[in-house]
């Protein structure tokens, strides 16, 4: 390794140890620091060489000096190496999701999920063979990237692989710089190589091998001198000295050595060079001459003796790169902080100028020139540069660098009103982020500016910001009184009190109102967007289709793409939901306007979008293709939508085995009702014995309907169903759409026909289902059609009428000839009659049991061995960890972690869970105080502590993670007593019951429920 190197025999020697360990038993983390060109790459490229020769798989990745450089970019770059590297069975086995949407766009956030997927498919590489990944100019990193390095250094210390960064610690460590409370834990946990300067003979030797002449020692103790032997300059210095130049030329830094080359160009190229290196790294030549106020044609001859001179090159379309990052550091130096002003002033002013120059700069390097400007530019166009950054920058998907523009546009904004919506929108950005403490901080402070200004838009704004960043506890108390307030501002004070949703509605009909008045383009598409979410349900949807015809015209005027690609996305599903077939002419509209945006959220919304218009047209294959793509592009960066999209194709399909192991992979992620996913494909199953709890919010209301409505139907409740027939009945013709369209239920008149056939009134079943047919074949859904056929002919059948049993055979026949096209193999097959409601029932409502068995039921208080005993039966046959049945809340991360090769009693993700309801706690439990509820209180207090024991025995030594061999012996014996108490209370009070579960259910690590006959329990 050290051949083509001089003067690092003993840095060479510490990486050659740390890659001896790598290879026989266990990597760890190496930091190569130093200066700028002492040498880091050289050492770390001879270090992969050498782990090349080795067998090693070597992973390599580069940072970018540019505010616009995508977040992850190192990452990416391994990423992407590592699946050249590794088999097509082998890359499958990974969370390819997640991997793959941080090769399609580095994806912005630097959540738990992208840490964990990239260091296991590290550490599933290092598995076969030693991996060096090796990571160049940290000094340039952001911050997502660090911390990513510092998680993939904490979990693979036993394995073998090897973590190598090189920086510039002069420059990182320093106090103030932004990345330096991010380096620094890394230093305390790597082996540190740091390079100094090379000795005299050394510099000697350098500069003979790059001269080609060697040197008398007098010259090359000079050189060595002046240079301090960083090798860069050294070598700079041998390139003039070769060319004739006297080495008294060569200054002690890398500016004298630099500007030496650039005083043998004419004063305008290098004056040029100086406006290129405000621009940045790269630049346009069109720019450049907007600034200078030179000629393009001149521009292009004084760029193209930079290039003579090495300083540049170009990298095609007009853009032109500095040849090495320290040629533009070192014409940049040049300047004096008030010149620097005035250059990057004078680039925001030319860029003003020249309107078509714009498309030519990344917005967020127009808010870098209007940032390092300082009052050189006035404070609200540098602001008003700043808030176009963050919202490109969200159209990108990038929260990192959005919550940054907005952090300094918030600093540089003066106008109190200007404050406060910046606030608000970087309180939204942080909460998208999960970083909801601080998002509520910046929440208040914009309250309080609020309350001192006498704007009601502003107040209304605000009211409705912080009713959509989910508030809880004191928050809600804080929400709640500003939308109050807002409404009163606007509305008067009501002549008697009104329900929060009802204020929150009438608010956002007046905030319109008043943008309207005030021709205020920003603040009513606010307003529109907030009122189109608010009232989502049965019977909104011609409103929504209005206000997304006003969104998108208000879109087109204000120049904002991102909202004219969702209005146009959320009409065609207001069309849908009214049974429209111009849906699909809408769906060709926004097709049209993302095909090539270049926006991340806009070309997500059209491939989702075009993934469920294919499913309900039946093109299944082609749908799972598009949204499996969705989850190669985006991965996770949408939350649980994607999962659920998922779900509902392989419900629309009757794939229920394939349904039921996608459930649990929902169940498992943050979906917010898994199981209410589980009780639909129940019931579509036609097994009405598992229940879910209502209500849900209102993007879930459709599908809480319609579960309650076949519900209804399989069970013959007269009650429900007629209750449910009175809510359908009013939005007859119209189809259920949940989830602002991931979701679409089917037609209001198959479920009303359901439930109508369920009551025995046949005749009103067969035309509700008929029209729900014909509903699905205006709007082209093929699988609804086949669906609500299949209804039909049962309906047809049970009415008997004279003609029905043929009609219903016929009827079937073309059911069946569709579904075998479209897979839908629930429908293809012969029908299977209803699974009838259990007679044994072991279920309970809040905190009463309901126990029958054997003819005898009773009613028990709930007790933890009741609830063991509800999982087991839920699982006949199964082994039940007992660590499982212990904490069953995490028990689904343990079983995780114990398949990846780790068995932590609670991982990450569980304790992170456990925090999140901690704080929920404490705020829950302030409110209680307050309000005086002090038996509340204690409860929740009691709760609180429960949860703190948990965590508590969940830590080890020095806090580390207990694992599960340590909680094994505790499990058993706990889960062991308390279902033996449970049975002893059972048999005093249902001795039947208690029998049959003595005889069927075993204790011990694990547990398990093994009848000798099938019992069905309704659970």
């Amino acid at each position: 390794m050290t051949a083509a190197l001089i003067g690092r025999a003993h840095p060479a020697a510490a990486l050659r140890a740390e890659l001896d360990r790598a290879v026989a038993s266990h990597g760890g983390l190496v930091l190569v620091t130093g200066e700028a060109g002492i040498g880091k790459t050289t050492l770390v490229t001879g270090l992969a060489d050498d782990a090349r020769r080795r067998g090693a798989m070597v992973l390599a990745g580069a940072c970018w000096d540019s505010d616009s450089a995508p977040g992850y970019w190192p990452w990416v770059q391994v990423v992407r190496a590592l699946r050249r590297e590794l088999p097509e069975e082998e890359w499958a086995r990974l969370d390819t999701a997640t991997l793959s949407a941080l090769l399609g766009e580095a994806a912005g956030s630097d959540g738990f999920r992208l840490h964990d997927a990239v260091t296991t498919a590290l550490a599933a590489a290092a598995h076969d063979r030693p991996v060096v990944v090796v990571l160049d100019d940290l000094h340039w990193a952001d911050a997502a990237s660090l911390r990513l390095l510092e998680f993939a250094a904490r979990h693979t210390w036993f394995e073998r692989l090897l973590l190598v960064g090189a920086y510039r610690d002069v420059e990182v460590e320093a106090p103030g710089h932004p990345l330096r409370e991010l380096v620094l834990p890394l230093v305390a946990k790597a082996t540190t190589v740091t390079l100094t300067g090379l000795a005299p003979d050394e510099v000697a030797e350098l500069m003979s091998r790059t001269a080609g002449t060697e040197p008398d020692p007098a010259l090359a103790a000079e050189v060595h001198l002046r240079t301090g032997g960083n090798p860069f300059f050294v070598e700079q210095t041998a390139r003039l000295w070769h060319s004739g130049s006297p080495v008294s030329a060569v200054a002690p830094g890398v500016r004298d050595a630099l500007q030496r080359r650039l005083s043998l160009l004419p004063a305008p190229v290098t004056r040029l060079l100086t406006d290129a290196a405000v621009l940045g790294r790269e630049f346009h030549r069109g720019i450049l001459a907007a600034l200078t106020g030179v000629p393009v044609p001149e521009i292009d001859q004084l760029l193209a003796r930079a290039a003579a001179a090495r300083l540049v090159t170009a990298v095609g379309d007009g853009r032109f790169a500095f040849a090495h990052d320290l040629v533009r550091e070192s014409r940049y130096a040049e300047l004096e902080p008030a010149e620097v002003r005035r250059r990057h002033a004078a680039v925001v002013r030319a860029l003003d100028a020249a309107p078509d120059l714009v498309p030519l700069v990344f917005a967020a390097d127009r808010a870098r020139h209007a940032y390092l400007a300082g009052d050189e530019v006035e404070a609200e166009r540098a602001a008003e540069l700043l808030v176009a950054a963050a919202r490109d920058a969200s159209a990108r998907l990038a929260n990192d660098e959005c919550a940054g523009h907005y952090r300094r546009a918030l600093e540089r904004a003066a106008e109190p009103r200007r404050r406060v919506v910046i606030a608000l929108d970087l309180g939204i950005t942080l909460c998208r982020r999960g970083e909801d403490e601080e998002a509520w901080r910046v929440f208040e402070e914009a309250v309080a500016l609020v309350r001192e200004l006498d704007d009601d838009a502003l107040l209304a704004r605000a009211a409705l910001t912080l009713s959509r960043a989910a508030p809880t506890g004191s928050r809600l108390a804080l929400t709640s009184d500003l939308l109050v307030a807002a409404h009163e501002r606007l509305a008067g004070k009501p002549a008697e009190p009104l329900s929060l949703d009802r204020v929150t509605l009438e608010l956002t009909a007046r905030a319109a109102v008043l943008a309207r008045d005030g021709e205020d383009d920003q603040e009513l598409s606010f307003t529109l967007w907030a009122r189109h979410d608010l009232i989502w349900g049965p019977g909104s949807a011609r409103e929504r289709e209005r206000l997304t015809d006003e969104l998108a015209v208000l879109a087109r005027r204000t120049g904002d793409r991102e909202n004219e690609f969702f209005a146009a996305s959320l009409k065609w599903v207001a069309l849908l939901e009214q049974g429209d077939p111009r849906y699909l002419d809408q769906y060709r509209v926004l097709r049209g306007l993302t095909a090539g945006s270049g926006l991340p959220g806009a070309e997500f919304a059209a491939l989702l979008d075009g993934s469920i218009v294919g499913a309900l047209r039946g093109r299944f294959a082609e749908a799972h293709a598009d949204l499996d793509r969705v989850e190669e592009l985006y991965g996770r960066e949408f939350g649980y939508m994607v999962d659920h999209v998922r779900w509902s194709y392989l419900l629309l399909q009757g794939r229920f085995d394939d349904l039921a192991a996608h459930t649990a992979r929902v169940a498992a992620g943050d979906h917010p009702h898994p199981d209410l996913l589980a009780a639909l494909a129940a019931v579509q199953r036609g097994d009405a014995t598992r229940e879910v709890t209502g209500p849900f919010s209102r993007e879930f209301a459709p599908m809480w309907l319609r579960y309650q409505a076949q519900a209804a139907a399989l069970t013959g409740d007269r009650e429900a169903c007629e209750r449910l027939l009175g809510e359908l009945t009013p939005y007859s013709g119209e189809w259920l759409v949940a989830l602002y369209g991931c979701e679409i239920s089917g037609p209001v008149d198959l479920w009303a026909g359901l439930l109508e056939a369920a009551l025995g009134r046949h005749d009103a079943a067969v035309s509700r289902l008929t029209a729900a047919a014909a509903s699905a074949d205006r709007m082209r859904l093929r699988p609804w059609a086949a669906e609500a056929r299949a209804r039909l002919a049962s309906a047809l059948a049970a009415r008997g009428a004279p003609g029905d049993a043929q009609r219903s055979a016929a009827v079937t026949a073309a059911v069946r000839a569709v579904a075998s096209e479209l897979g839908m193999a629930h429908l293809a097959a012969p029908p299977s009659a209803p699974a009838p409601v259990p007679s044994d029932e072991f279920r309970r409502t809040d905190e009463v049991w309901t126990l029958r068995f054997a003819g005898r039921e009773v009613r028990v208080p709930d007790a933890k061995g009741l609830r063991d005993l509800h999982i087991l039966l839920g699982s006949p046959g199964a082994e039940i960890p007992a660590v499982r049945l212990l904490a069953p809340e995490g028990g689904e991360t343990v079983v995780a972690a114990r398949r990846l090769g780790g068995d932590p009693v609670l991982d990450e993700v569980a304790k992170s869970a456990y925090r999140r309801r901690l704080d929920h706690l404490d705020a829950e439990i302030d409110e209680a105080t307050t309000l005086g509820k002090d038996r509340l209180a204690a409860d929740l207090d009691r709760e609180r502590e429960a949860l703190l024991a948990e965590l508590r025995t969940a830590a080890g030594l020095g806090g580390r993670t207990r694992r599960l061999g340590d909680e094994a012996e505790r499990a058993r014996k706990a889960v062991t007593a308390r279902i033996r108490d449970t049975l002893r209370k059972l048999a005093e009070s249902h001795p039947e019951l208690a029998g049959h579960l003595n005889a069927t259910v075993t204790t011990g690590s694990s547990c398990r429920y093994a009848p000798e006959r099938e019992v069905r329990w309704r659970l």
